[in-house]
Protein backbone atom coordinates (compact mmCIF):
# COMPACT_ATOMS: atom_id res chain seq x y z
CA UNK A 1 0.00 0.00 0.00
CA UNK A 2 1.06 3.55 -0.63
CA UNK A 3 1.76 5.88 2.25
CA UNK A 4 -0.17 9.50 2.80
CA UNK A 5 0.58 12.23 -0.49
CA UNK A 6 2.83 14.71 1.08
CA UNK A 7 1.29 17.87 -0.11
CA UNK A 8 4.39 19.66 -0.05
CA UNK A 9 5.73 17.73 -3.12
CA UNK A 10 2.77 18.82 -5.29
CA UNK A 11 3.77 21.50 -8.18
CA UNK A 12 2.67 24.97 -7.35
CA UNK A 13 2.05 25.15 -10.89
CA UNK A 14 -1.95 26.04 -10.15
CA UNK A 15 -0.56 28.72 -8.12
CA UNK A 16 1.50 30.49 -10.27
CA UNK A 17 -0.85 30.75 -12.74
CA UNK A 18 -3.37 32.06 -10.75
CA UNK A 19 -1.36 34.51 -9.80
CA UNK A 20 0.08 35.62 -13.66
CA UNK A 21 -3.75 35.77 -14.52
CA UNK A 22 -4.31 38.35 -11.73
CA UNK A 23 -1.41 39.88 -12.70
CA UNK A 24 -2.40 39.87 -16.40
CA UNK A 25 -5.99 41.10 -15.55
CA UNK A 26 -4.19 44.08 -13.82
CA UNK A 27 -2.32 45.33 -16.24
CA UNK A 28 -5.50 45.02 -18.66
CA UNK A 29 -7.72 47.03 -16.45
CA UNK A 30 -4.74 49.77 -16.16
CA UNK A 31 -3.95 50.35 -19.50
CA UNK A 32 -5.84 53.12 -21.45
CA UNK A 33 -8.59 52.24 -23.61
CA UNK A 34 -7.52 52.89 -27.14
CA UNK A 35 -11.17 53.10 -28.58
CA UNK A 36 -11.99 56.57 -26.88
CA UNK A 37 -10.44 59.23 -28.79
CA UNK A 38 -8.93 62.34 -27.44
CA UNK A 39 -10.85 65.80 -27.65
CA UNK A 40 -9.62 67.52 -29.78
CA UNK A 41 -9.68 71.63 -30.26
CA UNK A 42 -12.02 71.37 -33.46
CA UNK A 43 -14.72 69.02 -31.39
CA UNK A 44 -15.12 72.61 -28.39
CA UNK A 45 -18.66 74.77 -28.72
CA UNK A 46 -17.76 77.65 -31.10
CA UNK A 47 -17.45 81.14 -29.35
CA UNK A 48 -21.33 82.33 -28.03
CA UNK A 49 -20.29 85.64 -30.32
CA UNK A 50 -19.78 83.97 -33.67
CA UNK A 51 -23.27 81.32 -32.91
CA UNK A 52 -24.93 84.90 -32.32
CA UNK A 53 -23.29 85.77 -35.97
CA UNK A 54 -24.04 83.12 -37.67
CA UNK A 55 -27.80 83.19 -36.45
CA UNK A 56 -28.00 86.91 -37.54
CA UNK A 57 -26.59 86.47 -40.65
CA UNK A 58 -29.04 83.15 -41.68
CA UNK A 59 -32.49 85.39 -40.61
CA UNK A 60 -31.06 88.44 -42.87
CA UNK A 61 -30.97 86.11 -45.44
CA UNK A 62 -34.21 84.64 -44.99
CA UNK A 63 -35.20 88.51 -44.47
CA UNK A 64 -33.71 89.86 -48.38
CA UNK A 65 -35.35 86.15 -50.00
CA UNK A 66 -38.72 87.25 -48.49
CA UNK A 67 -38.47 90.65 -49.35
CA UNK A 68 -37.51 89.74 -53.21
CA UNK A 69 -39.94 87.01 -53.15
CA UNK A 70 -42.93 89.75 -51.90
CA UNK A 71 -41.49 92.47 -55.17
CA UNK A 72 -41.91 89.89 -57.66
CA UNK A 73 -45.77 89.16 -57.07
CA UNK A 74 -48.53 90.87 -59.61
CA UNK A 75 -51.82 91.43 -58.97
CA UNK A 76 -53.95 92.61 -62.15
CA UNK A 77 -56.98 91.72 -61.44
CA UNK A 78 -59.53 89.93 -59.43
CA UNK A 79 -61.40 90.31 -55.70
CA UNK A 80 -58.74 91.24 -54.03
CA UNK A 81 -54.25 91.03 -53.47
CA UNK A 82 -54.23 88.40 -51.50
CA UNK A 83 -51.65 90.12 -48.98
CA UNK A 84 -53.60 91.11 -45.86
CA UNK A 85 -54.68 94.47 -45.35
CA UNK A 86 -53.42 95.67 -49.07
CA UNK A 87 -56.30 97.23 -50.75
CA UNK A 88 -58.05 95.31 -52.56
CA UNK A 89 -58.76 95.71 -56.13
CA UNK A 90 -62.60 96.12 -56.76
CA UNK A 91 -63.01 98.80 -53.85
CA UNK A 92 -62.45 102.42 -53.73
CA UNK A 93 -59.31 103.53 -53.54
CA UNK A 94 -58.62 105.46 -50.10
CA UNK A 95 -58.43 108.82 -50.59
CA UNK A 96 -55.41 111.41 -49.04
CA UNK A 97 -53.79 114.37 -48.63
CA UNK A 98 -50.51 114.73 -48.41
CA UNK A 99 -47.51 117.77 -48.76
CA UNK A 100 -45.95 117.77 -51.62
CA UNK A 101 -42.62 116.76 -52.33
CA UNK A 102 -41.52 119.98 -53.48
CA UNK A 103 -43.69 122.28 -52.02
CA UNK A 104 -46.75 124.17 -53.67
CA UNK A 105 -50.87 122.34 -52.94
CA UNK A 106 -51.23 119.18 -50.72
CA UNK A 107 -51.57 116.47 -52.93
CA UNK A 108 -54.86 114.90 -52.96
CA UNK A 109 -56.27 111.72 -54.68
CA UNK A 110 -59.95 112.36 -55.04
CA UNK A 111 -59.44 115.95 -56.32
CA UNK A 112 -56.95 114.42 -58.60
CA UNK A 113 -58.98 111.75 -59.79
CA UNK A 114 -62.65 110.77 -59.11
CA UNK A 115 -63.55 114.51 -58.80
CA UNK A 116 -62.83 115.15 -62.36
CA UNK A 117 -63.36 111.47 -63.89
CA UNK A 118 -59.97 110.97 -64.21
CA UNK A 119 -58.15 107.20 -64.39
CA UNK A 120 -55.29 107.60 -61.75
CA UNK A 121 -52.25 105.76 -62.11
CA UNK A 122 -50.84 105.92 -58.18
CA UNK A 123 -47.36 104.90 -57.71
CA UNK A 124 -45.46 104.33 -54.09
CA UNK A 125 -41.94 104.93 -54.42
CA UNK A 126 -38.69 106.32 -53.14
CA UNK A 127 -35.44 107.21 -53.31
CA UNK A 128 -33.74 104.07 -51.25
CA UNK A 129 -35.93 101.97 -53.17
CA UNK A 130 -33.55 100.27 -55.69
CA UNK A 131 -35.80 98.68 -58.04
CA UNK A 132 -37.51 102.41 -58.42
CA UNK A 133 -34.14 104.07 -59.70
CA UNK A 134 -35.21 102.44 -62.81
CA UNK A 135 -39.22 102.14 -62.74
CA UNK A 136 -39.75 105.80 -61.67
CA UNK A 137 -37.67 107.69 -64.78
CA UNK A 138 -39.94 105.06 -67.03
CA UNK A 139 -43.14 106.31 -65.17
CA UNK A 140 -42.26 110.08 -65.79
CA UNK A 141 -41.66 109.61 -69.24
CA UNK A 142 -44.81 107.36 -69.98
CA UNK A 143 -46.61 110.13 -68.07
CA UNK A 144 -45.34 112.89 -69.97
CA UNK A 145 -46.13 111.31 -73.60
CA UNK A 146 -49.55 110.29 -72.35
CA UNK A 147 -50.16 113.80 -71.44
CA UNK A 148 -48.79 114.94 -75.20
CA UNK A 149 -51.02 112.66 -76.51
CA UNK A 150 -54.09 114.64 -74.61
CA UNK A 151 -54.84 111.62 -72.37
CA UNK A 152 -56.65 112.56 -69.32
CA UNK A 153 -54.88 110.00 -67.47
CA UNK A 154 -53.60 111.15 -63.94
CA UNK A 155 -50.43 110.03 -62.73
CA UNK A 156 -49.80 110.19 -58.64
CA UNK A 157 -46.54 109.86 -56.73
CA UNK A 158 -46.36 108.77 -53.34
CA UNK A 159 -43.34 108.97 -51.95
CA UNK A 160 -42.44 106.60 -48.72
CA UNK A 161 -40.77 107.44 -45.68
CA UNK A 162 -37.89 109.42 -48.02
CA UNK A 163 -36.53 112.56 -46.40
CA UNK A 164 -37.12 115.76 -48.75
CA UNK A 165 -33.07 115.98 -49.42
CA UNK A 166 -33.01 112.61 -50.96
CA UNK A 167 -36.57 113.13 -52.46
CA UNK A 168 -36.33 115.82 -54.12
CA UNK A 169 -33.17 115.60 -56.36
CA UNK A 170 -34.35 111.61 -57.01
CA UNK A 171 -37.56 113.26 -58.44
CA UNK A 172 -35.89 115.86 -60.56
CA UNK A 173 -33.20 113.79 -62.02
CA UNK A 174 -36.07 111.25 -62.83
CA UNK A 175 -37.66 113.93 -64.75
CA UNK A 176 -41.44 113.54 -62.83
CA UNK A 177 -43.71 116.52 -63.49
CA UNK A 178 -46.81 115.00 -62.18
CA UNK A 179 -47.71 115.22 -58.52
CA UNK A 180 -45.68 113.39 -55.45
CA UNK A 181 -46.58 113.30 -51.84
CA UNK A 182 -44.56 113.03 -49.42
CA UNK A 183 -45.44 110.57 -46.94
CA UNK A 184 -42.90 110.62 -44.20
CA UNK A 185 -44.55 108.90 -41.73
CA UNK A 186 -46.02 105.97 -43.82
CA UNK A 187 -49.52 107.13 -42.48
CA UNK A 188 -51.32 106.38 -46.19
CA UNK A 189 -48.77 104.09 -47.52
CA UNK A 190 -48.60 101.68 -44.98
CA UNK A 191 -51.74 102.87 -42.89
CA UNK A 192 -54.23 103.15 -45.66
CA UNK A 193 -52.83 101.10 -48.92
CA UNK A 194 -51.51 98.38 -46.20
CA UNK A 195 -48.19 98.62 -48.05
CA UNK A 196 -45.02 97.43 -46.61
CA UNK A 197 -42.25 97.46 -49.39
CA UNK A 198 -41.72 99.45 -52.42
CA UNK A 199 -42.63 99.56 -55.65
CA UNK A 200 -45.96 99.78 -55.92
CA UNK A 201 -48.54 100.79 -58.10
CA UNK A 202 -52.50 100.90 -58.11
CA UNK A 203 -54.27 101.53 -61.37
CA UNK A 204 -57.73 103.26 -60.42
CA UNK A 205 -60.45 103.94 -63.00
CA UNK A 206 -62.74 107.16 -63.74
CA UNK A 207 -64.84 106.25 -60.68
CA UNK A 208 -62.08 105.76 -57.91
CA UNK A 209 -62.08 101.99 -58.35
CA UNK A 210 -59.08 100.03 -57.85
CA UNK A 211 -59.08 97.75 -61.24
CA UNK A 212 -55.05 96.71 -61.06
CA UNK A 213 -52.34 96.45 -58.73
CA UNK A 214 -49.07 95.74 -59.29
CA UNK A 215 -46.17 94.40 -56.15
CA UNK A 216 -42.76 95.73 -57.22
CA UNK A 217 -41.39 97.39 -60.92
CA UNK A 218 -43.60 97.81 -63.72
CA UNK A 219 -42.28 96.60 -66.82
CA UNK A 220 -43.37 99.11 -69.72
CA UNK A 221 -45.08 96.81 -71.86
CA UNK A 222 -47.65 96.39 -68.62
CA UNK A 223 -47.98 100.19 -67.99
CA UNK A 224 -48.66 100.76 -71.40
CA UNK A 225 -51.22 97.80 -71.59
CA UNK A 226 -52.90 99.80 -68.19
CA UNK A 227 -53.03 103.08 -69.82
CA UNK A 228 -54.66 101.81 -72.32
CA UNK A 229 -57.71 100.11 -70.73
CA UNK A 230 -57.82 103.19 -68.65
CA UNK A 231 -58.40 105.15 -71.53
CA UNK A 232 -61.20 102.76 -72.76
CA UNK A 233 -58.94 100.39 -74.94
CA UNK A 234 -60.57 97.39 -72.94
CA UNK A 235 -59.27 94.87 -70.17
CA UNK A 236 -55.71 95.43 -69.93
Amino acid sequence: MSGPIDQSDQPESLDQSGDSAGDEQTDTADAPDESTPTPTPTQTRPPRRLRAFVVGVVLAAALAVFLFVGLGTTTTGGKGSGTGGVVPVGTSAPNFSLPSVVGGPPVVLDALGVSRHHPVVLNFFASWCVPCRTETPMFATTAAAAQAKGSVIQFVGVDAADPPADAVPFIQQSGITYPVAQDADLRVTAGLYGLNAEPNTFFIDESGVVVGHVIGPVTQAQLDGWIHRLAGGGSG
